[in-house]
């Protein structure tokens, strides 16, 4: 069951906070790129409740990038991005050729990269 649920405005992305068996757990419903809140918390040097509430202020409010992967249309994976273009320059490298990436933000709005 889900501790936290988020909803972006255009309703294309659902963003789950669980904790099963004390494991703090943030990412996308239906798919797999996902985060730990002692993770979060690692890197910011805050606590784990801290943490989270920076990580998912900072996404529902827009200020985070968010990266798309289509394979044939189809969305794959979504996953919260530090660095867009190492991220193009992967897929450049290793995507296949009916793999597109495309960058937005939480409120829907598209990142040029």
């Amino acid at each position: 069951m889900p501790v936290g649920e988020y909803i972006s405005p255009d309703g294309q992305l659902r963003l789950l906070v669980i904790c099963p068996d004390g494991d703090w757990t943030l990412g996308f419903d239906g798919f797999p790129w996902h985060t730990h809140g002692s993770i979060l918390a690692s890197l910011s040097g805050r606590d784990e409740e801290a943490a989270i509430d920076d990580f998912v202020a900072d996404l529902t409010s827009s200020k985070s990038i968010i990266a798309m992967r289509r394979i044939g249309g189809s969305v794959t994976d979504v996953w919260v991005t530090d660095d867009p273009a190492d991220d193009v320059s992967g897929w450049r490298r290793y995507g296949a050729s009916d793999e597109t990436m495309e960058f937005r933000r939480w409120d829907g709005s598209a990142v040029e990269v």
